[in-house]
């Protein structure tokens, strides 16, 4: 069983990273497999299945020849609805660390609790993608496209 939270330190600050609840968290992981099964479909064309099912790292596995441009393109064509809704769920699981304790970034209505979301489109979605991993890590463990994605798993991180 995954960890319920994740501690990742961005730009000098602490936040807590917890799991969607179960119900959520299944029609959420649903909704991004339409999204990731296109993202993938480049970087699985040309490998050899037995060889991608037996890799133990990612190193065993030649990703010279994938096109990137194309792994991003599903991205560019997310109605604007989906992605807030996606973004509204992942920021709904973070917590920030301040003086007095840990508080959610967003308010229940939405609106940011902390000004660094106001201003800081990266960290907005560098926060997604923890919340996203954080969320998926059970579905991959043990999988080498685990570590296409970077040392995500990592208590601390140093983006």
């Amino acid at each position: 069983m995954s960890e319920r939270f994740k501690t990742v330190t961005i730009k000098g600050r602490e936040y807590q990273i917890s799991k969607w609840p179960a119900r959520e968290g299944v029609y959420i992981v649903t909704k991004l497999s339409g999204l990731l099964a296109p993202m993938f479909a480049p970087l699985l064309q040309g490998v050899d299945a037995k060889k991608l099912l037996n890799a133990k790292n990612p190193s065993d596995l030649d990703l010279h020849g994938i096109d990137i441009a194309s792994m991003f393109k599903p991205l560019a064509s997310i109605p604007e609805a989906d992605f807030m809704y996606l973004q509204d769920k992942c920021l709904a699981v973070v917590k920030v660390k301040l003086p007095a304790g840990y508080i959610n970034v967003v308010n229940d209505n939405g609106s940011v609790a902390i000004e660094d979301l106001e201003e800081d489109g990266m960290l907005v979605l560098t926060l997604m993608v923890h919340a996203i991993m954080h969320n998926l890590a059970g579905f991959f463990s043990g999988s080498p496209l685990m570590g296409l994605f970077g040392d995500t798993q990592a208590t601390r991180s140093a983006t």
